[in-house]
């Protein structure tokens, strides 16, 4: 998921919680600590790519019980003790923690050029952790891991295996309340005197809540700002968080930040569904010939009620008003104005869901792992052009993964009630 937000980033804190990630005030992970030197092993250490970096971060990093009995399941089939196992997932939060802080770009930080040399040391130093844990059996940490990935993110799975309410198949949710992935991530400084690790809080894909929670209603374009600061002052639009089995939840948690990735995909609002623009939607006039021919693109100006915004900001320079100005903006990814319109999502699919090439498609059509060439929206400026790695529509806090069951940090799945946002 957007990916405005550039507030300082912590480190001590961080590594006292031996663990956190964010994205611009934020710090996005899945659990990790200081830069300790790894065990080395005898031996060749294992080679990890961007996406399994992803695979070990949802199996082994997982506050969802379902998830972390494949986890044991996993471990059994690679011949693996069961004290080997609890190292590995040891070892990834603080790889994950590791790679946020040399290349937060990696996991989705918008406002930071990438950092290719921080990302290879991050990730080799992990492989050589994971060597050195695994021993003789390193060879085949990665392949059971990927296996356990694709069934974990498997519909079918999760549909029978992730604590259903009743029964053994789970009963469509009421409308507004949506199962989706989670990561967890911490900031500084916070509204309302919150404080980073005792406070609960979440980052949606949405700047305008953020501005809106923040009182930096100037922030919000003046056509959003009915819809997200109705009063013209500070909000407090929050959601609720529970875990599938609705025994652990966090109610009435404040939208504090902007992430897991983009910053404009209000996925929980729905499509425009009219090929006009309002009268009322600022066009420049140096329109190309044909760049609001499309519904969704339309989708940029509210007409009545707030509508999705994602489409816009893949194809047009985020300039703020007039829409559509022309500028050498070039996105990454494969669509285009005029040419190759982006795909229809679902309603309560996440562009981070659909774009990323670890594709769930748990609220996605099958098969929207080649969305946007796995590019995502949240590249503003042109200094982030690469895939999306990180399919959660959601990040928590420290005390709201807490108060979910969860170690932090942690990644899984929870419901989350969407429908009382802007």
């Amino acid at each position: 998921m957007p990916l405005a937000v550039r507030l300082a980033r912590i480190w001590k804190p961080l590594i006292a919680l031996m663990a956190l990630v964010g994205v611009a005030t934020t710090l996005w992970i899945g659990g990790f600590g200081a830069h300790a030197a790894p065990t080395r092993y005898p031996g060749r250490a294992i080679q990890l790519a961007p996406a399994d970096m992803e695979a070990l971060i949802f199996v082994w990093a997982s506050g969802t019980p379902a998830i972390q009995r494949v986890a044991q399941t996993t471990c059994v089939r690679a011949a693996l003790s069961s004290r080997q196992c609890a190292a590995i997932g040891a070892a990834v939060r603080h790889g994950w923690l590791d790679l946020m802080a040399r290349d937060p770009a990696a996991l989705g930080h918008v406002g930071v050029a990438p950092n290719p040399r921080g990302r290879a040391d991050a990730l080799g130093e992990l492989g050589a952790r994971l060597t050195a844990i695994t021993g003789a059996r390193s060879g085949a940490l990665l392949p059971v891991t990927r296996q356990a990935y694709a069934q974990i993110t498997s519909p079918a799975w999760i549909q029978s295996a992730v604590a259903p309410p009743s029964g053994n198949v789970r009963a469509p949710l009421p409308r507004g309340i949506v199962l989706v992935w989670a990561t967890s991530f911490s900031q500084s400084p916070l509204p309302n005197g919150l404080n980073p690790t005792t406070s609960a809080y979440v980052a949606l894909p949405d700047a305008y809540l953020k501005f809106a929670n923040w009182g930096q209603i100037t922030s919000i374009p003046a056509i959003y700002q009915p819809y997200y600061a109705p009063s013209g002052t500070q909000t407090h639009w929050s959601v609720s968080v529970m875990t599938p089995d609705l025994t652990h939840r966090d109610l009435n948690v404040l939208v504090t930040d902007v992430g897991p990735w983009n910053e404009d995909d209000n996925w929980w609002d729905p499509d425009s569904t009219s090929a006009t623009l309002p009268a009322s939607c600022p066009v420049a006039t140096t329109t190309r010939p044909g760049a609001t021919a499309n519904r969704l693109v339309n989708g940029i100006c509210p007409n009545g009620r707030n509508l999705r915004r994602v489409y816009y900001y893949l194809l047009y320079q985020h300039g703020g008003l007039p829409f559509f100005q022309a500028s050498a903006y070039a996105p990454s990814g494969g669509f285009n104005d005029t040419t190759a319109w982006p795909t229809d999502l679902n309603r309560y699919c996440s562009e981070a869901s659909a774009a990323s090439f670890n594709s769930d498609n748990l609220a996605c059509t099958p098969g929207t792992g080649t969305y946007n060439q796995t590019n995502g929206a949240w590249d503003r400026s042109g200094l982030y052009d690469q895939s999306v790695s990180n399919q959660a529509s959601i990040d928590l806090s420290p005390a709201v993964d807490k108060a979910l069951g969860w170690t932090y940090p942690a990644s899984g799945l929870v419901q989350v009630v969407v429908g009382t946002l802007p």
